[in-house]
């Protein structure tokens, strides 16, 4: 009789050893999995509605060519240094069609202040490019003089038409 007893405290507690596991797993692995399988969910709703896409890689990058920006807007031909009292030639380049006949705002900003001094601003409304492709600002030029030597960002804006969404790019030179 003493060994059924024992086979059955055995018993038990191998019983409510498994128990704990199936509990265990109920309560830490369960929330996990449905987290994830519910996340993907969302995230393939969300991926699947029209003009949404998973951009993971957001940087910035500058090229040779004198490109600085991303993928929606960029700023052209930009050099690094200008000289004193020199025209500041470059134009924008915006793919995102969205902001088509929208408006740009350039503005160039002196970085060595505290805050940042605006030195030169312009707007250009009604901004159509998709048609012909084109540079921004169209049929116009921003090519502002700058004569003090310093540190200097450029800020490029292009706002839709309704004036609720934005891009923007930003890049800094000198003038020497």
């Amino acid at each position: 009789m003493f060994f059924d007893q024992i086979d059955i405290w055995e018993l038990e507690r191998l019983y409510y050893k498994l128990a704990v596991k199936k509990i265990a797993y109920l309560v830490f692995v369960f929330p996990v999995i449905a987290s994830l399988i519910f996340g993907g969910f969302v995230l393939s709703d969300v991926l699947g509605q029209p003009d949404r896409n998973l951009n993971m890689w957001q940087f910035k990058f500058e090229t040779q060519t004198g490109q600085q920006g991303d993928k929606e807007i960029r700023l052209l031909n930009l050099g690094d240094s200008y000289p004193v009292s020199t025209s500041i030639n470059f134009s924008v380049k915006v793919n995102n069609t969205a902001f088509d006949c929208g408006d740009l705002y350039m503005t160039i900003y002196a970085t060595n202040t505290s805050p940042k001094q605006v030195i030169v601003q312009h707007a250009y409304f009604s901004q159509c490019f998709v048609q012909d492709s084109s540079t921004l600002p169209i049929q116009d030029t921003f090519s502002p003089v700058i004569d003090k030597v310093g540190q200097y960002q450029i800020v490029a804006e292009m706002k839709d038409k309704t004036n609720q969404n934005s891009i923007s790019v930003k890049a800094n030179f000198k003038v020497q």
